[in-house]
């Protein structure tokens, strides 16, 4: 399939997800808040950080690094905040940019350092999506290859907020999202992150496309065709997604309805919808109650099918809603992050692989104007492969008719 087709498919699957999420806000906010927690898990993943998903979101949910993965868990945690409120690219590029620069910090390096552009440069990265605004994933991959570009893969978990940031800028200023845009809080703490709610308009999560159905690479520069493939059957399996988690959400409002007067299950499962991997402390803090009562309280939807046991131990537990339990298998998340056993199956990745040996913190190659142009004319050609697409199937439409 060419890239064109590619690029209409991951639309099309990408609209009718965000049509469903748009005439259901309970399913969005639960929708998002798992996907927020696996991009942030699975961003960091790529960074090169050998943690399984599981792991890394109970480190992220109970806020227990050890020390070797502290520098890990903190990045995540700023990712998340960052997924969950991306801010608005296109009015305030400078401050949203800087604010995903500093959440993309690698690893033991100061914040302050990573401010590689300069402000007058950052406008430029949002303008080169702006003007495809009306297919979102394009326009999110202009803005990401821009600022991959400019700032020479210095920084690759930023490129991927960034096609976040502009992707979901993208959707709202084509008029469906209902809300206005919120912004994001002075601090973000560990449980701000965690528990705020998840306020965008993405539909995409770039890192869990990548790593959800093995391993391939994130190459804004060269690696369009993989990315496509991978969204593509990302946007499909989330889309069947949404029954499961439509089902899950159900039970718990039968749950409700069936609490007596006085039982605090209903506000376990409020927690839950917007928190869906917990433990007992956590319960007991956000309930005000005893450790008995928490624990009572989360037998009690376990024993309904509503919660799982993701440690499978009776000390140190953590539970989390079924959907969620089952994207975080540690089998699962053990084969995305075997790097050298599962190539990025392409030859078209070849180069990027090269790019990433090549560098310690910043690719060696030296780049310039030109080479952005031909970068940009090639996702132009894209485009015009999709204009032919939509051509041919408006003639067969047509025809039949």
């Amino acid at each position: 399939m060419d890239i064109g087709s590619l690029l209409l498919r991951s639309e099309a699957l990408a609209g009718r997800l965000e049509g469903i999420l748009l005439a259901d806000p309970a399913l969005a906010r639960l929708w998002r808040m798992e996907a927020s927690l696996l991009e942030a898990a699975a961003s960091v993943g790529l960074e090169g950080e050998r943690i399984s998903t599981l792991g890394m979101v109970l480190r992220l949910t109970g806020n227990m690094a050890i020390e070797e993965d502290a520098r890990a868990t903190g990045m995540a945690l700023r990712i998340l905040a960052v997924a969950k409120r991306p801010g608005d690219p296109f009015s305030t590029p400078i401050e949203t940019i800087r604010r995903i620069e500093a959440a993309a910090t690698p690893f033991g390096q100061p914040i302050g350092e990573t401010d590689v552009l300069e402000d007058s440069e950052l406008p430029r990265v949002v303008e080169a999506g702006r003007a495809w605004v009306h297919v979102p994933i394009l326009a999110a991959w202009r803005a990401a290859a821009n600022y991959a570009f400019r700032s020479r893969r210095a920084s690759p978990a930023a490129e991927r907020l960034i096609f976040m940031a502009v992707e979901g800028a993208a959707r709202h200023l084509r008029g469906l999202s209902p809300e206005g845009r919120g912004g994001w809080p002075e601090e973000e703490d560990a449980d701000g992150a965690i528990l705020m709610p998840a306020e965008a308009e993405w539909i995409l999560a770039p890192s869990v496309a990548l790593t959800r159905n093995g391993f391939r690479l994130w190459s804004p520069l060269s690696g369009l065709r993989t990315f496509l493939e991978a969204a593509s059957r990302n946007l499909s399996q989330d889309l069947g997604h949404l029954g499961t988690l439509r089902h899950e959400l159900a039970r718990l409002e039968s749950m409700v309805g069936a609490a007596s007067g006085r039982s605090r299950l209903p506000d376990l499962i409020e927690l839950l919808k917007a928190q869906p991997v917990v433990n007992s402390a956590m319960v007991i803090d956000r309930l005000s109650v005893t450790r008995r009562t928490a624990l009572a309280l989360i037998g009690e939807l376990v024993e309904a099918g509503c919660l799982v046991n993701l440690t499978g131990r009776r000390a140190a537990r953590f539970w989390a809603l079924p959907s969620l339990a089952t994207r975080m298998t540690p089998s699962a998340s053990a084969r995305q992050f075997r790097r050298a056993e599962h190539p990025a199956t392409a030859a078209q990745d070849s180069e990027d692989a090269r790019e990433i040996e090549a560098r310690p913190g910043r690719l060696r190659e030296q780049f310039d104007e030109e080479r952005l142009d031909r970068i940009m004319s090639d996702l132009d050609a894209a485009m015009a492969g999709l204009d032919e697409v939509v051509r041919r199937v408006g003639g067969s439409r047509g025809q039949t008719e």
